[in-house]
């Protein structure tokens, strides 16, 4: 059995990072979603006491949200 080699890293940004690259709500609020499966960089965040890590997708990857149709 062979092994499938391991996927490149992702960058990793720390409290900002390129504008190549959108969170999910600023692509939301563009009436875009992710173009791809999985994110293309990682932002680490950190405000006070608390932190976290968001997802960040490449813009030029994504692609126009489906919008559900409401029942008339």
């Amino acid at each position: 059995m062979t092994r499938r080699p391991k996927p490149a890293p992702r960058p990793r940004y720390q409290q900002t990072y390129p504008d190549t690259l959108a969170t999910t709500e600023e692509l939301r609020a563009l009436g875009l979603r992710p173009g791809t499966s999985g994110p293309d960089a990682i932002l680490k965040n950190k405000h006070g006491n608390r932190s976290g890590i968001c997802a960040l997708f490449e813009r030029d990857k994504a692609i126009t949200a489906m919008t559900p149709v409401e029942p008339s």
